[in-house]
Parts: structure tokens; sequence; C-alpha cells
């Protein structure tokens, strides 16, 4: 076999155990918001924290340093999307608050791992119709995320407040 099949097989394979490995940690974190959003005082901002670390660990997994800074002005670029789905949960009702959660959390779980596939585009508005396909993935499997085994363990430290 030549070296540039070789190397070709051995770049699918990675890109397959990366996109895996983003799609495990997406649905960690979006069960993880199914159980903090309820949170008395501490769900939103718990969320914003999931959210974050989230970001910064999907960098990791496509190799891409990225800071909190970064991860907070990713959610800003986001705009109505993250923030309108985040202040939906602030209304103590958990029929609400947790597929909202759970949902928000894939879905932009889901867009920032196409994003970074991509090389990091500037224009989001690409990603639009992936996270629209995540929310609707997400009405359709959530007991998917309400009984992943992970979702009591934190992604990182949930009390740390992040201004957006």
């Amino acid at each position: 076999m030549a070296d540039k099949e070789k190397e070709s097989k051995v770049a699918v394979i990675d890109d397959q155990v990366r996109a895996e490995e983003a799609e495990q940690l997406c649905l960690w974190a979006a069960a993880r918001a199914g159980v903090i959003v309820v949170a008395p005082l501490i769900g939103p901002m718990s969320l914003i924290a999931n959210a974050i670390y989230m970001i910064i660990r999907l960098g990791r997994v496509y190799g891409e340093k990225i800071s909190e800074q970064a991860a907070i002005g990713f959610l800003g670029s986001l705009g109505g999307y993250f923030l309108v789905s985040t202040l939906a949960t602030l209304f103590p009702f958990p029929p609400l608050q947790i597929p909202v959660a759970i949902g928000t959390t894939y879905a932009l779980g889901r867009v920032v791992a196409e994003w970074l596939k991509a090389g990091k585009p500037k224009n989001l508005s690409a990603f639009k119709t992936v996270y629209d396909e995540a929310m609707e993935s997400v009405k359709h499997n959530m007991d998917l995320f309400k009984k992943n085994p992970k979702k009591d363990v934190p992604l990182g430290d949930e009390k740390k407040k992040y201004d957006l």
C-alpha cells in the first residue's frame, strides 16, 4: 500500500474518532445541562459554565486551544439562539427547563464541532441548519440524554460566573 493511501486511511480513522469523541462530549454536556438547570438560583449560571467547558473541551478534541474568553465570545456571537433559550430556563418549571437546557446545549455542541471541523469561519450563519437539526434530534431522543450515565459528572467548575 502506498504511503499516501495509508495516510489517507489514518486521517479518515482520526476524523471518525474525533467525531465520535465530540458526539459523546455533546451528549454528556447536554445530559448535564438537564440536571443543573433545575438547581435553584445557580441553574442559569451553571448552564453557561457548562457550555463554556463544553466548547473548550471540544476545541481539545479538534486540536484547538480555545480560551474561556474565546468560548464566551462564541456564545455571544450566537446571539439569540443561546441567550433566549437560556432565559427560558429561568422559569422554575422543570418540564420546560429540562428539554430547553438539553436541546440548547446539545445543539450548541454540534455547532461548535462543525465550526471547528470547518476551520473556525467567522460567519456562523451556515451553522443554523446544524443547530436546527440537533434541536430536532433532541426532541426525538430525550431519553438518551436523561439516562446518560455521565449526567451527574460536571464538565468543570459550574459555580464559576461568566459575563456574556
